[in-house]
């Protein structure tokens, strides 16, 4: 039996322009409340974006934000793991230093996320609030996320895996594809599905085995591959489409997750 479902964000909840469909998430939230089944975020995302995005939705009280570098339940933090001082500046150095240098870096913390200085402010395409600045390795705050970005399809998802790939093998850190041309390059051993056994290993013996997982991109991969259920969205990377044990007859566009949701609960 089902108990837990988790939840990716952005290409997953959100539809293409970012908009949450609030008022049929709520009616789920209250019919899946009277099943004892707890809905969870799961998300690259920063947990100042989430709190924010899901705040129309009082049931959902619970964010594995920053792909699971920051975990959030009920207001309170439940678990955090950080890069040092020294680790965020080499990791600048190495991303800047990449095949193909990213357009933006963004360094995520606990309330604030600072990027370096671009050109066109109106080419950002993304809706999170961001201090541009001159030099991030200046930045006095404890980090979760090294998150260089390239604009404009300049790279293909697939070159960006590998760079991931190459900082995987070159430092002590966990790397990965999180779509719209992103890499997350977290603390090592971060990932969503860490983050839930975190967050329900004290409640349920068989671990991720209660949950249905719901995710479209690279750093999906573990939560779905590990979750009772790992759900694909129909607009999922190909690798997602690929391991997923089933995947939505929706896209994001049209309320894929909580007509799949509506489905497998008999809501």
């Amino acid at each position: 039996m089902y108990r837990y479902i988790a939840t990716d964000v952005d290409g997953t909840m959100l539809d293409n322009q970012h908009q949450l469909n609030s008022v049929a998430l709520n009616m789920a939230l209250s019919k899946l409340q009277q099943q004892n089944v707890s809905w969870i975020v799961a998300s690259g995302d920063s947990y100042r974006f989430l709190k924010k995005c899901f705040a129309p939705c009082p049931l959902i009280d619970t964010f594995i934000s920053i792909n699971g570098a920051l975990i959030v339940k009920q207001g309170k933090v439940v678990f955090e793991k950080t890069h040092s001082k020294s680790q965020v500046n080499e990791l600048i150095k190495a991303v800047n230093a990449l095949p193909v240098a990213p357009d933006v870096i963004l360094l995520t913390g606990w309330n604030h996320t600072w990027g370096t200085r671009i050109s066109d402010l109106n080419a950002w395409p993304f809706g999170i609030n961001i201090d541009f600045i001159d030099d991030l390795t200046q930045v006095d705050d404890k980090i979760y996320n090294v998150n260089p970005i390239w604009l404009n399809d300049q790279v293909t998802p697939d070159q960006i895996r590998g760079f991931a790939q190459d900082m995987i093998s070159r430092y002590p850190v966990y790397a990965t594809y999180s779509g719209f041309g992103c890499m997350d390059v977290l603390p090592l051993g971060v990932n969503k599905a860490a983050g839930l056994k975190e967050l329900i290993i004290n409640d349920d013996h068989d671990q991720l085995k209660s949950v249905v997982a719901f995710g479209d991109s690279s750093n999906d991969r573990q939560m779905l591959q590990e979750a009772g259920l790992g759900v694909a969205m129909k607009n999922a990377s190909p690798d997602i489409l690929k391991l997923a044990n089933r995947v939505t007859s929706y896209d994001n566009d049209h309320d894929g997750v909580l007509r799949e949701v509506q489905s497998i609960f008999n809501l």
